[in-house]
């Protein structure tokens, strides 16, 4: 299998130095380069396009949100993993419905930062348990978890493991439509918006990271 391509966005010079050796030592990844900021990140991710954008919000020249924003209304199949410092739910809800496949805090331990690149590039979102936590603190889910059915609560641990409806059909042996009723009646139980909500809801009651 050809290395994982991984392009650094990242104005902290330490930080992409550690990055980059980080990657160096693992034998199915390759740095393709760094960007410095919002503008570069998004040009370098067009002309480069890597499997992985790992994408620090607070950039300057453009913000990384508007990098998110940017990729995703251009269809590009670049995957974004954000690592950040910034750990509101709101900017947390925002990066992944604009389309980030993951996110991370900055100190996230190394270990985690490579599972969370590995599934990514496989097509998997990826949200460490911590901003799992943050992300549904305000949710009124955790109030009304008692009212799904044993199936729907089979469906809502295979979206925190990032499952998309057809593979749960697959797992589960029922039909893709089945699997989206599910989704829709767990989304509408638990006053969850979307699929990023409904799968960092899954990973906090599991308590562990998608992966």
């Amino acid at each position: 299998m050809p290395p994982i391509e991984v392009l650094i966005a990242e104005d902290h010079a330490l930080l992409v130095d550690a990055l980059q050796m980080l990657l160096g030592t693992q034998a199915d990844m390759r740095c393709v380069g760094a960007a410095r900021d919002g503008a570069q990140a998004l040009r370098m991710a067009r002309e480069l396009q890597p499997d992985v954008l790992l994408l620090d919000l607070g950039l300057p020249t453009l913000d990384g949100l508007a990098v998110v924003e940017a990729l995703q209304r251009a269809g590009s199949p670049v995957k974004v993993l954000v690592v950040t410092a910034r750990l509101d739910p709101q900017s947390i809800r925002t990066a992944l419905s604009l389309g980030a496949a993951g996110y991370l805090p900055k100190d996230e331990d190394s270990d985690e930062l490579l599972l969370a690149i590995r599934r990514v590039a496989e097509g998997r979102r990826y949200i460490s348990a911590d901003i799992a936590q943050l992300f549904v603190t305000e949710s009124p889910a955790a109030s009304a978890v008692g009212k799904l059915t044993a199936s729907e609560t089979t469906v809502l641990q295979l979206v925190g493991e990032g499952l998309t409806s057809k593979e749960i059909s697959l797992r589960l042996d029922i039909s893709e439509a089945t699997a989206r009723k599910h989704r829709e009646n767990i989304r509408r139980k638990l006053g969850i918006r979307n699929s990023a909500e409904m799968a960092a809801y899954a990973i906090r009651s599991q308590g562990r990271p998608a992966g």
